[in-house]
């Protein structure tokens, strides 16, 4: 892993915290330590962006030429009615190509990371418990992965991080910082259960996620679409709404 950090994911984890903290506040009495902790696993999309790529601006071929397949593992807690906390596994694969540089790669991960929710349904309507709530997600976290490029024209081997010419496994994998930032759906039909429909967006802070270093100075990036569910344990109970003698229905 690099020893530079670039200031930008000092200033991402930065307004974390302090958005974490006063949503916390603002929001008021938090959730029993035991209630309200889930589990949850997911199938994605995996979608690379970087030198070895040129589809960005081409959703289409996005999905079919520089995408991949990935599954996750996920477990956490609702702090209280706005916020939440989260750990992240997923395992996959990125693929990409350069027809102008006769370069393509592909690539093994697995990532860990630890973020942040915050419920924007209940940001903009506390009193109103809806099935559907929209969420923001961020956080930060840990990438290991190996890579190899070969030339398109002929198949020849270029380089690789953590395998060999034959890709073969060797040494330690790759590891890079890497901060999750996204936007996911939740519809939750009962007590125990939420599925969820998401997309977020990894920045990188290193250029050798395919293997090859560019001229932009830019690192590569990778987008997650992300569907699946996740089972709730110690739901916290809802209290019924009171009805005021004289008010509306809609009140």
């Amino acid at each position: 892993m690099t020893n530079s950090i670039n200031p930008n994911f000092k200033y991402a984890a930065l307004i974390i915290f302090i958005f974490s903290l006063v949503s916390g506040q603002a929001m008021g009495q938090p959730f029993r330590m035991r209630g309200n902790w889930y589990l949850g696993s997911q199938f994605s999309i995996v979608s690379f962006f970087g030198d070895l790529s040129v589809h960005d601006f081409n959703p289409a071929r996005k999905l079919t030429e520089e995408s991949d397949f990935a599954w996750g593992l996920m477990a956490g807690k609702s702090i209280n009615r706005l916020i939440g906390a989260r750990i992240y596994y997923n395992n996959g694969h990125m693929r990409g190509s350069n027809q102008d540089l006769d370069m393509y790669f592909s690539n093994d991960f697995n990532e860990y990371s630890i973020g942040a929710t915050i419920n924007l349904s209940h940001w903009i309507k506390p009193q109103k418990d809806p099935k559907f709530d929209l969420i923001a997600s961020s956080g930060f976290g840990l990438i290991y992965y190996r890579s190899i490029k070969y030339r398109i024209s002929d198949g020849s081997f270029l380089s690789s991080e953590g395998y060999t010419s034959e890709k073969n496994p060797s040494g330690k994998a790759s590891s890079a910082l890497v901060i999750p930032v996204g936007l996911e759906l939740n519809y939750i039909p009962g007590n125990n259960w939420m599925f969820f429909i998401g997309f977020s967006f990894r920045l990188h802070n290193q250029d050798l996620l395919d293997s090859h270093i560019g001229s932009t100075g830019i690192g590569d990036r990778y987008s997650v679409i992300s569907i699946g569910c996740s089972y709730i344990l110690n739901p916290i109970k809802k209290k019924p709404k009171q009805k005021i003698k004289g008010a509306p229905e809609s009140f």
